[in-house]
């Protein structure tokens, strides 16, 4: 896979063949602005994986928190708890 990089001006005026870039030859296109990169067209296949990488890590952080919170507690019992003081 290689990138390449266009200004905003010039993605804008060739967009579709930067899709088919994208889609056909699996080219990530970074776009411009002021000669900083501001964003990026990429094929289906990067996006997807990126998905799922984002997915597995915040399923890796969910099962950590819950590893780390240790019991539940009833909220009524803590509520009668509170009550009691």
């Amino acid at each position: 896979m290689s990138t390449a990089e266009m200004s905003s001006t010039d993605a804008r005026n060739h967009f579709a063949d930067v899709v088919g870039r994208a889609q056909h030859g699996g080219v990530t296109t970074a776009i411009t602005s002021h000669g900083k990169r501001v964003a990026a067209v990429v094929p289906a296949e990067v996006l997807d994986l990126l998905d799922e990488l984002e997915d597995r890590g915040l399923s890796r952080m969910a099962r950590e928190a819950k590893a780390e919170a240790g019991e539940p507690v009833d909220h009524a019992a803590l509520l009668a708890e509170f009550d009691q003081r």
